[in-house]
């Protein structure tokens, strides 16, 4: 169970450094997801770089010490935080932009939200059944799953380069 526990820790983690990054690339969009749910630009701001830290601090725990149970309460915690703003948006009259990991920006708060909390949930909870010590290679973990980032937005930068760059020959 250890090295499914592990990969789920990485896992985890890779996704948590992916949205934290990306809401640090592009901060007016989660500001925007909060103001949708009808909280005011005076706690809006300061929200949005909470849950930024937040997921930078928990991917953090996952790959450093995914055994903590502080870690797999915080990850139950922000799930439940993003489920609660999924139910939110579900009883509003208006659609909700999601900025969870900004890609293609054109998705809606609400279900996925509700349905993610159980599988993180369960992780959440494997980690605490499966992690009897902390990760030894947490520090170069965090490193490989940074530089895939880095290297998967590189492509994307890459490759929306050369769709508008005209062609010339």
């Amino acid at each position: 169970m250890t090295i499914v526990a592990e990969a789920l820790a990485c896992a985890m983690a890779a996704l948590l450094l992916w949205a934290a990054l990306e809401k640090a690339r592009n901060p007016r969009a989660i500001v925007a997801t909060i103001r949708g749910l009808g909280i005011g630009d005076a706690v809006a701001r300061p929200m949005a770089i909470a849950i930024m830290l937040a997921e930078l601090l928990i991917a953090s725990a996952l790959l450093l010490r995914p055994d903590a149970k502080l870690t797999q309460w915080s990850v139950i915690a922000l799930a439940a935080l993003f489920a609660i703003a999924g139910l939110v948006a579900l009883r509003l009259d208006h659609p909700v932009p999601c900025s969870c990991f900004a890609v293609g920006g054109n998705g809606r708060l609400g279900i996925r939200q509700l349905i993610a909390f159980v599988p993180w949930t369960a992780a959440a909870s494997m980690l605490r059944f499966g992690v009897r010590e902390t990760l030894a290679t947490g520090a170069a973990s965090f490193a490989v799953i940074a530089l895939g980032i880095a290297g998967v937005h590189a492509l994307l930068l890459r490759e929306r380069r050369r769709v508008m760059t005209p062609h010339s020959r």
